[in-house]
């Protein structure tokens, strides 16, 4: 449960939408993607994967385009969150 509730808070900064959770668009906006997520960490799914499904979301989900760049950010900031939990 504490992965995914990292998760959400780092959901909630990606924001990919731009709707700034907890002004513009309910706080718990992305939280729904987070156990999925960490599902895909915990599973060994790599950085480069992780930032491939943000990715996608972004643009099949929220229909706002590829910014492969932030999402391998927060790809990056995802595992090494999930990674820091474990120990």
């Amino acid at each position: 449960m504490a992965h995914i509730r990292r998760i959400e808070e780092i959901l909630r900064r990606w924001d990919p939408v731009g709707v700034k959770p907890g002004t513009m668009a309910p706080l718990d906006e992305y939280d729904s993607y987070a156990p999925h997520i960490v599902s895909m960490v915990l599973s060994g799914h790599t950085e480069e994967q992780l930032a491939a499904h943000l990715d996608e979301l972004s643009i099949s989900t929220f229909g706002v385009g590829s910014n492969r760049t932030r999402s391998a950010k927060f790809a990056a900031e995802i595992i090494r969150t999930t990674s820091s939990t474990n120990t």
